[in-house]
């Protein structure tokens, strides 16, 4: 079986492959991969790129591409109307009369407390489901993973020569007892992962092109 190297897509040798360990060297590169990953991923036949699934995106720009894919989903319908339940109607009634009133009760301040901290967590997942997005970005050697809504959000920055693999994950916490599928790119010292929040068929096109499009352009 032909395998090449992720990076700079020269093939890796017989010799350079040790099955028993799971490791594949590249000797352009001086980096080592996962050998049961390679197999897998390159026996998938390429995406076209020209036809992504509805809700992603391909940009080429000057010295790069972005591609991206929005996280909206049906859980809107279900999670907005819950936030404002649960932060409008209850922050609204322990807060808002206090502040109406002019008066202070603590007791009443530690008990909205649980429904303040939630709120923090539940506003910006709530807009992610609305009108949210996942954006990977090149331009020459510079990347970024931008998770966040309109140019509101996370931003990661990246160097591509660090990148050694882009991979399919698992998140570390679970939903439901199982572990969330996400994408993660490895670096030199630490590992970017996002796109949890993506439906199957937008999180696999970001993976995917992410494969053929980064490591098309990689040194």
């Amino acid at each position: 079986m032909n395998i090449s190297c992720p990076k700079c897509r020269r093939g890796i040798p017989l010799e350079d492959v040790n099955v028993a360990t799971d490791v594949a060297l590249c000797r352009s590169c001086s980096q080592t991969f996962s050998f049961a990953e390679l197999s897998q991923e390159q026996a998938e036949p390429p995406m076209d790129m020209s036809r992504p699934p509805g809700g992603t995106w391909l940009r080429q720009m000057g010295g790069g591409f972005e591609v991206g894919a929005t996280t909206r989903s049906a859980l809107a319908f279900f999670m907005v109307p819950f936030v404002l339940l649960w932060s409008g109607g209850s922050l609204g009634g322990i807060y808002g009369t206090q502040i109406v009133k002019g008066a202070w009760d603590w007791k009443l301040c530690l008990f909205g407390l649980p429904f303040l901290i939630g709120s923090l967590f539940l506003i910006p997942f709530a807009l992610m489901s609305v009108c949210g997005k996942i954006a990977v970005r090149r331009e020459g050697d510079r990347g970024e993973v931008f998770t966040g809504i309109g140019p509101i959000g996370w931003t990661r920055r990246f160097r591509w020569s660090e990148v050694k693999a882009v991979r399919r994950s698992l998140t570390k916490w679970q939903q439901n007892k199982r572990n969330v599928p996400l994408i993660e790119i490895e670096l030199g010292t630490k590992s970017l992962r996002f796109g949890s929040q993506l439906s199957s068929q937008r999180r696999e096109f970001l993976l995917r092109a992410l494969k053929q499009v980064a490591g098309a352009q990689s040194c």
